[in-house]
């Protein structure tokens, strides 16, 4: 993948997101059940947490620094995301509204760092086992655009409440 994809990737899943809470005042933002028992603010701390932590990643690329996140670490997802959750669940709107924006501000940033040939050859980090492209497009667009899903599915059950079908 090439650099220009990968930041047109990062901005539909970021827009997709943005569409499905969009116009939703923050009460409703902040109940739980949006997503299990995670609230749609508790969603975006959740994205932010895991892009926060490929930040990093990219950071220590950056300086030559073979990564030590999350990314290659063998631990448990469920119990990594539940310890988040504790950690943000009682974080006003305003605070994970801001750190989810301030986190792509910095994921952009980190990314622009990186000529095209690192972004898109497949053997430049071996250690990634693909592309650096490749790697932050499933780690941070996929991983928005699941979340995205929920949250619209989320939407509609909010729009139309007496319906039972997403």
């Amino acid at each position: 993948m090439d650099k220009k994809t990968l930041f047109e990737a990062l901005q539909r899943s970021r827009e997709r997101l943005l569409r499905a809470i969009e116009g939703l005042e923050p009460d409703l933002l902040t109940q739980p059940g949006a997503v299990g028992i995670w609230s749609a603010k508790d969603v975006l701390a959740h994205l932010a947490m895991w892009e926060a932590e490929t930040v990093t990643l990219l950071y220590q690329m950056r300086q030559g620094i073979k990564p030590s996140t999350l990314h290659f670490k063998s631990f448990d997802t469920d119990h990594q995301n539940a310890l988040w959750y504790e950690k943000s669940k009682d974080c006003p709107w305003e605070r994970a509204w801001a750190d989810f924006q301030g986190v792509r501000v910095q994921t952009l940033r980190r990314l622009e760092a990186f000529t095209e040939p690192e972004l898109s050859a497949p053997t430049r980090f071996p250690w990634l086992r693909k592309g650096l492209a490749d790697f932050v497009y499933e780690w941070v667009v996929q991983h928005e655009e699941e979340h995205a899903a929920d949250l619209e599915a989320w939407r509609r059950r909010q729009d139309n409440p007496t319906s039972t079908t997403d």
